[in-house]
């Protein structure tokens, strides 16, 4: 009697978790099922931007500004109407006295980076007149480089060396408004998480690290 009693109740138990498992496996399909209606309307969006601006740097005690210039592209996956995640690639550029004569022996600041961003976004609205709030980590490589110069002293042992190592972590907040079928404008910013000091810079008494705040253009389709 208690053996039977056992065995039903098992299967009691076992035909209840069945039923928990089959509405779990349905409630995924049918969360899946209402992002692809979306995805099949709108799943991919090609970003090209472009984007000008001022960039803080702060090296130590000292601190330098200037222009930021930025070209970049980004692929924008759309998981449901509201949500997407953009990779992407750009140029960016952060110039001292971008717009002046500089006499020889000055020591611009003046790099060049290779950005690879991974933003999260959310979307209010679709279309003309809709928001995009963006949010997520950047990647940077610096491709060119300024070197120190020390126009008082040939022999100072920092000239030649290189102001920043060559990667770098950092995050980007964006806000961007769409405004026709095909253009956006918004608001950029790049904010330096990782110390892009040289390690071979043994004489800058602190970190190093670069931001900048972009106005953007944007053609997407």
């Amino acid at each position: 009697m208690c053996n039977f009693l056992l065995q039903k109740t098992y299967k009691i138990n076992s035909f209840n978790i069945f039923l928990f498992i089959m509405k779990k496996i349905l409630l995924i399909l049918f969360v899946l099922t209402s992002f692809n209606a979306y995805a099949q309307e709108k799943k991919w969006e090609h970003n090209v931007s472009a984007g000008i601006g001022a960039f803080f740097s702060k090296a130590g005690k000292e601190s330098r500004n200037g222009v930021a210039f930025k070209l970049g592209y980004g692929l924008n996956y759309y998981f449901s109407e509201h949500w997407s995640v953009m990779p992407g690639v750009s140029y960016r550029e952060v110039i001292e006295n971008a717009f002046e004569s500089t006499n020889d022996g000055v020591n611009d600041d003046h790099f060049t980076f290779i950005d690879v961003p991974i933003i999260a976004q959310y979307h209010i609205g679709n279309g003309n007149g809709s928001w995009t709030f963006g949010l997520g980590p950047v990647f940077s490589f610096c491709v060119g480089n300024t070197s120190y110069y020390i126009n008082a002293d040939p022999s100072d042992p920092r000239n030649k060396l290189d102001k920043c190592k060559s990667f770098s972590l950092a995050l980007q907040p964006s806000v961007a408004y769409q405004f026709a079928k095909h253009w956006k404008v918004g608001l950029e910013g790049h904010l330096n998480l990782t110390d892009m000091k040289n390690k071979d810079d043994i004489y800058l008494n602190g970190r190093r690290h670069i931001h900048h705040v972009a106005a953007t253009i944007g053609f997407v389709f």
